[in-house]
Order: structure tokens, then C-alpha cells, then sequence
């Protein structure tokens, strides 16, 4: 089939290049001109391990290319489908701005030959019954098509993925999108559009509260005898549940969970109706930066007015270069706000993103040489350069009261009791004795592997001058306690 795909961020990107490599032939449609050069030239917009070589593979079998507008697709031949993929970023209030979504549905509706109008999207429940009142052509061609790709194995995600949404008002929609997907085998749920569209809002606000509650737990887990790893460990393991995104850290901050949430609990609120876990949701993970701030804090002993802090990692999640709404955004501002010194280490930052993120805080290219007189460390993503460094040795080159605050939880805890520094997680991961009977009868706890990359998608100023104190998020309640001055580690 000849397909279009409008909008070249991480969806449109990643749709182009995974449907050119199914056979068909592509064209993708971006209209900043800096990004549709960098495109032609096999260079995508947005960071995928493995997208940009997959893309140029694609790109010399002739089966995709690069417009700036939908009618330049149709130049030479007509198209069968028509995928719109643009952004649909959170306004003022939280509610999804559909302009772009508007702007690309009323050019694909003036196209000649009739293409299948599939909407991937994310959109509130009701948008596509508002489009097809304004658009009635379209109803018999019109497919409400979410998207459910993981950062960081997205062409993975699109080749073989756990399900497919379609909504449509005729079957004849769904059966043409079929067509389009004729090379993927999964399950497929067939809905109306506003269903297609709620079960995406859904999906998302449901691993959101999957992480609130994870960190909620965390503050439950702070005694002696609760190490949060072994409760994480055996809730997970109920097939009911699951591990995925049942983990306690800086709380959630890709590019869809916390602006889907936000928007769902928006369009509810909208229209009157109440909705405690989404708002509980939503405001654990916002006390979340406030919580890590009041822990790293009591743990140095003093105020960080005159400490160096070294970051370690700056985006939610490995392997990707989204950075809207990382927890760092709030937490390297509020860092110099009251007086620490900032040094960040990230493998993958740019001199333009860490500007952006905080301009005072110093980049290094090493893990060593950012912990070189370092009083603190706030591990804020899960690199394996991090998970895997030698902790002992990183230690030695720290001073004072040598500190390691691990919001994701990713660090070894074994490893870094014995190494010394005031190791805090999210939670308590110290070691828990167990009493045992007889030998014969000893429980074996083992301890849970460092937290893995979990593949998957506001800008907060940077506020005040060092020395002044902005106010901060709001912490936890029953915040672990510090550890006294006998007591290393926690």
C-alpha cells in the first residue's frame, strides 16, 4: 500500500520506518524544514537505539521518503491510508491542544481518492465524534488507532505488538487497516472511536497509578524489617499484577504518562465527574521530586548550602533523549536554589539540554571525575555505566559525608552497603535478618536484580539564584528516618 504518515516525531518516525520495512511504500510528512533535512539525510528527529541505521537501510530500497506537506504526497500517486501522528502537547490547564490534530485532519480530508484516515494520536475520549461531525465524508473511512509503543524498542513495539486498537463506525474501516497491517500478528480489539480513544488514556493513567503506588509502598517500607525490594518482588510475581512499572523511583516523567493522566483526569473534571485515584495519582507523583530533595537533605546532615551534589543522569529513562518532563527539570533548579553546587554526568546530554535544564550546573564526561569531591550523589537514571561502576572505588574520590541517594533504585544494594558511603534508596533495601529454626529449615531471600531500563515516551525554569531558597514540592509523609552518626548506611 502507499501510506502517508503526517508528523515526524517519535510515533510518525518510528511508523514511517517500521511500515517501509513491511513493504510499503512511505511517505513521511514533516513540515520544519531543519528536521525534514535531517530526515532525507537518514538522520531521524528523535533518539531509538538501532532507528537511525534502520532508516537509512529503508531509505535506499526507494520504499520511503521525505515531504514537507500531505498534498506533495500525491503528486505522483494516490494514497491509501493517511496515518496522522502529530503531538498533542498539554495547555495551560492540562487538556490535550489539539491544533495540530485539526490542521491535519482537514488536509487529509480534502485529498482526492479517498485514503483510510487513521488517527494514532493520543486524544481525549469524543475528539473523533467531534472531527466526524465536521468531517461526515470520512465516517466510512475513519479509524481511531492509538498507539502503545515502548521508548526504547519501539520498532520492536510496532512490528509485534501486544495488541491493536481499532475504532471505527464501519467495518469496512477497520477491515482496510487490516490491510495495512497485514504483516503483524497480535490480538485485535475493535471498539468505537471514543472507546479506541478512552482505552489509550486508560492504559497510560493505569501504569501511571502502577508507579505512584509503587512509591507509596516505598514510604510504607521503611522500618528495619520491610526492605521494599522483597515487597516489590512478591506483589510482581501475582501474574494479576505484574512487575512492569511496579517500581518505586522518581516517580513517572516519559512524554506520555504524565500528560495522559493529566489530561483524562482534565476531560473528567470537565464534565463533572469525580475521579480520587486518578487525583492521587497525579499528586503522589508530583510530591515525588519533594521526597528525593527531603531525603537527600536529612541524609547530608545539614542544608546543601555549600555542598556538591553530583547528578547522575538527567533523563526519566535510558536510551532515550526525552527530556519534557524528566524529574530533573524540577529537581537540578530547586539543587542550586539552595546552594548546592551541581555537577551532571549523562552520557547521552548536549550542551543545549543541560543550558536549558540548569545553566549554572557543571557537565563532566566521566563518572569519576563528576564524583571527585562530590559530597552527595542523586542517581536519577538507570545507565549501566552507573548500575555497573565500581562504587568502592567511586567513593574514595568522594568527600564529607559521602552520600548516595538512589531514586530509582537501580543500584546493587549488597554492593553498596559495603562500600563506604550513606547509601539511601527509595524505601529501605538494607538487608533483613530472618530467624530460622534449624538449618535444614532456613528461608532463603534473594536479593532482586538492579532495576532494568523498562523500554517504552513543563519546563521547569531554573528559578532561583544559588544561596536563595525556593519553596520546595511537597515530600512524603513518614519520610525515612536519617541516619545517626553511627550508622552508615540505611
Amino acid at each position: 500500500m502507499r501510506a502517508a504518515v503526517v508528523g515526524q516525531g517519535y510515533v510518525g518516525v518510528t511508523g514511517a520506518v517500521a511500515l517501509a520495512q513491511q513493504g510499503h511504500r512511505v511517505v513521511g510528512v514533516e513540515q520544519d524544514w531543519e528536521k525534514l533535512a535531517s530526515l532525507r539525510a537518514g538522520e531521524p528527529s528523535v533518539f531509538e537505539p538501532g532507528l537511525a541505521e534502520q532508516m537509512t537501510a529503508v531509505l535506499r530500497t526507494g520504499r520511503l521518503d521525505f515531504v514537507e506537506e500531505l498534498p506533495d504526497a500525491v503528486v505522483s500517486d494516490p494514497l491509501d491510508a493517511v496515518l496522522i501522528c502529530v503531538g498533542t502537547p498539554p495547555a495551560a490547564d492540562g487538556s490535550a491542544n489539539l491544533s495540530q490534530v485539526l490542521a491535519a485532519i482537514d488536509e487529509a480530508a480534502e485529498l482526492a481518492g479517498d485514503p483510510l484516515v487513521v488517527l494514532k494520536s493520543s486524544v481525549p475520549p469524543g475528539t473523533s465524534d467531534m472531527l466526524l461531525a465536521e468531517y461526515p465524508e470520512l465516517r466510512p473511512r475513519f479509524v481511531c488507532n492509538p498507539e502503545f509503543l515502548n521508548q526504547g524498542s519501539a520498532l520492536d513495539d510496532w512490528h509485534a505488538p501486544a495488541r491493536i486498537v481499532a475504532g471505527a463506525l464501519h467495518p469496512e474501516a477497520v477491515d482496510r487497516l487490516r490491510d495495512l497491517y497485514r504483516s503483524v500478528s497480535c490480538p485485535w480489539v475493535t471498539s468505537t472511536p471514543a472507546g479506541a480513544e478512552m482505552i489509550k488514556y486508560a492504559s497510560n493513567a493505569f501504569l501511571a497509578t502502577k508507579i505512584s503506588f509503587a512509591n507509596e509502598l516505598a514510604r510504607l517500607c521503611t522500618g528495619p524489617d520491610l526492605n521494599i525490594d522483597h515487597v516489590i518482588q512478591g506483589v510482581g510475581l501475582d501474574p494479576r499484577i505484574g512487575h512492569a512499572l511496579l517500581q518505586p523511583g522518581t516517580g513517572y516523567g516519559d512524554s506520555c504518562l504524565p500528560t495522559d493522566t493529566t489530561a483524562l483526569a482534565r476531560w473528567a473534571a470537565d464534565r463533572g465527574i469525580a475521579t480520587p485515584i486518578l487525583d492521587a495519582t497525579v499528586r503522589t507523583n508530583e510530591q515525588q521530586p519533594g521526597a528525593i530533595l527531603r531525603l537527600l537533605k536529612e541524609s547530608v546532615g545539614t542544608d546543601l548550602c555549600g555542598r556538591e551534589v553530583a547528578v547522575l543522569g538527567v533523563r526519566y529513562e535510558p536510551w532515550n533523549d526525552d527530556l519534557r518532563a524528566a524529574p530533573s527539570r524540577t529537581l537540578l533548579p530547586l539543587l542550586q536554589g539552595l546552594g548546592a553546587g551541581v555537577r551532571v554526568w549523562d552520557p547521552g546530554l548536549t550542551p543545549e539540554e543541560l543550558l536549558h535544564l540548569s545553566p549554572r550546573a557543571v557537565p563532566h564526561t566521566t563518572l569519576a571525575a563528576a564524583l571527585s569531591g562530590a559530597d552527595a550523589v542523586l542517581v536519577l537514571t538507570e545507565w549501566p555505566q552507573v548500575v555497573e561502576a565500581d562504587w568502592a572505588d567511586l567513593a574514595t574520590r568522594m568527600r564529607g559525608p559521602r552520600v548516595v541517594i538512589d531514586a530509582k533504585n537501580c543500584l546493587p544494594p549488597a554492593a553498596l552497603h559495603r562500600a563506604p558511603v550513606v547509601y539511601r534508596g527509595i524505601g529501605n533495601r538494607r538487608p533483613v535478618s530472618l530467624p530460622v529454626s534449624s538449618p535444614a529449615a532456613e528461608p532463603t531471600l534473594t536479593e532482586p536484580a538492579p532495576t532494568q531500563p523498562i523500554a517504552r515516551d513543563t519546563a521547569c525554569p531554573d528559578s532561583a539564584a544559588r544561596g536563595s531558597a525556593p519553596s520546595e514540592p511537597a515530600a512524603m509523609d513518614a519520610p525515612p528516618t536519617a541516619p545517626g552518626p553511627s550508622e552508615q548506611v540505611r
